[in-house]
């Protein structure tokens, strides 16, 4: 009798779980595609407030306008860089800051790692980040989540 029971009723609570699991991918999905949105339209009411910025939109969502070219070569993920940069919020709050910050490009938010390898090297590049590819959800004390990013960054080789 235990077994006709776990037979039957194991399926269903599988199911069960599996029906939540769904469910609850679908919100976040929902909830994504909603933030795209409004991260969107955010960054194009702050780009008419200021027309000074020429910018391309990636195809990813991430816009960007390249200030002085350098004439090095293309970053990969595999490529250390060096970069002086602010990182502000579109009220313009600056959240963080360097003028020495040395890291793999891999190992940056996704928003660097979007723009970045269009870019050559010894470039200074203005990027707007929706919050998708920068922190997301999660939020620190100078960063409420789902914020939208600004970074102004000159970046190079690392070591030079």
């Amino acid at each position: 009798m235990k077994k006709i029971l776990f037979l039957i009723l194991f399926p269903l609570a599988i199911f069960s779980l599996a029906s939540c699991s769904k469910s609850s991918d679908n919100t976040t999905v929902n909830n994504a595609i909603k933030q795209a949105a409004i991260d969107d339209a955010s960054i194009k009411t702050y780009l008419t407030a200021h027309p000074e910025i020429t910018n391309v939109k990636d195809t990813l969502g991430v816009y960007y306008e390249v200030i002085a070219t350098g004439t090095g070569g293309y970053p990969t993920d595999a490529t250390a860089i060096t970069a002086s940069y602010t990182g502000t919020l579109l009220d313009g709050s600056t959240f963080d800051s360097s003028t020495s910050y040395t890291n793999y490009l891999g190992n940056l938010i996704s928003g660097w790692r979007i723009v970045l390898p269009h870019v050559r090297m010894g470039s200074r590049v203005l990027m707007l980040i929706p919050s998708l590819y920068g922190y997301g959800t999660t939020s620190s004390a100078k960063i409420p989540a789902n914020s939208v990013l600004i970074f102004d960054v000159t970046f190079g080789p690392a070591g030079v």
